[in-house]
């Protein structure tokens, strides 16, 4: 989906990564949360630190298990992605090998599977699993976690008189940047010589994408929501339904709007999420194209159809699939987030385009804008924890 994801409109659209309706009200602000301080969450990792350290699951809380069903059709969609040969390239991550993964996965798909009641299940996960957790944004540990959702708007095939704002496919002559590099994509010139891509503002002020538009938009922060969420579901104005998805980036880093509208004063930090970021650009319209030019990230999106897919190019699970850095975590694997709320499994099957430390995970969260508003105001402080088995 995110294909990255790219997803995280909480800290990366909202404070601040997730290989793509109609205009209505913005909808009502969530609930305040805490009061958000500014702690760098993206820290990176030194060069050669660990990502993982050794955990202790008896100090996870007990787990709860609200969808079995959901959670073990998740578990059989890992697997079938750990099956093809292009998933073994992605180990061994953080220590952690390619069997490791397959055959944990293949313990909690039979555990799931043996019809245990939730304490039985527990006890068991306890006594045949172990835990690698990871070291966090402070090394202790802590990890914040944020939502992401994938909206459902209208467009339109062709541009109109209202459908100004598009999104785009990914043009032939972008060179994908090697698997966790952090340098831009590399643009393929008319004599075969290769160049760094050229960032946001460039290609909109040069015109370079036009030609490439995949599907227009009648408001333009829907374009960006797409693009940087990597997936959504289209009403189209002539009836049909069309699915969007993630198809590459030019892979700079992200740059967050909603952090800078914080620093400038316009949004309280205690207030701020994606109804108020929605809210304020609608409410100041002009201003919209300067912050956006201010991200050097573009996603570039193709038709999917079966979706919303993650970076695994399997379907996400609501309230199951997470994005993480897979340069440092297991792709595929199950784990453990702890917040507030609990402690649940969930599955490592996505990554956002601003997500690159270990102090950071996005919850998926579903469709539409039910999912949009649980994501908006989804930002806790917790653990997380890899299911390996003994």
């Amino acid at each position: 989906m995110r294909t990255v994801t790219l997803g995280w409109l909480i800290l990366l659209l909202v404070l601040a990564n997730v290989g793509c309706r109609s205009r209505k009200e913005a909808p009502p602000a969530p609930a305040p949360v805490a009061k958000r301080t500014m702690v760098d969450y993206n820290r990176p990792l030194a060069p050669g630190e660990a990502a993982l350290m050794q955990g202790d699951l008896s100090q996870v809380p007990a787990i709860t298990l609200a969808q079995r069903p959901a959670l073990l059709a998740a578990v059989a969609r890992s697997l079938t992605w750990l099956g093809r040969k292009e998933s073994e390239q992605q180990y061994p991550v953080s220590g952690i090998t390619h069997e490791q993964v397959e055959r944990s996965l293949q313990a909690l798909a039979e555990l799931l599977r043996s019809g245990a009641d939730d304490a039985a299940f527990d006890a068991a996960l306890r006594s045949r699993f172990q835990v690698m957790q990871s070291v966090g944004f402070d090394r202790r540990g802590t990890v914040l976690f944020t939502g992401y959702y994938t909206p459902i708007f209208t467009a339109s095939l062709t541009r109109t008189a209202e459908f100004q704002y598009p999104i785009y496919l990914r043009p032939d002559d972008l060179v994908p940047a090697p698997r966790n590099a952090q340098e831009p994509a590399q643009q393929r010139q008319p004599d075969g010589s290769l160049r760094p891509y050229p960032p946001r503002a460039e290609l909109i002020a040069s015109g370079a994408l036009r030609g490439h538009e995949l599907v227009w938009f009648a408001d333009p922060y829907e374009a960006y929501i797409v693009e940087i969420q990597g997936s959504a579901k289209l009403h189209l104005t002539s009836g049909h339904l069309f699915e969007v998805g993630n198809s590459g980036t030019n892979n700079y880093a992200y740059h967050s709007i909603g952090l800078d509208l914080v620093k400038e004063g316009k949004i309280a930090r205690e207030d701020l999420s994606l109804a108020t970021i929605r809210a304020y650009f609608h409410a100041h319209p002009a201003e919209l194209p300067e912050y956006l030019a201010r991200n050097p990230r573009v996603a570039f999106c193709r038709q999917v159809s079966g979706g919303p897919f993650g970076k695994l190019g399997v379907p996400v699970t609501t309230d199951i699939s997470v994005a993480t850095d897979k340069s440092i975590f297991p792709p595929g694997a199950a784990c453990i987030a702890v917040v507030p709320s609990g402690a649940t499994i969930r599955l490592d099957q996505d990554s956002g385009g601003a997500i690159r430390a270990a102090g950071r995970c996005d919850f998926y969260m579903g469709e539409g804008d039910g999912a949009e508003a649980r994501a908006g105001s989804q930002f806790a402080e917790g653990q997380l924890y890899y299911l390996l088995l003994k």
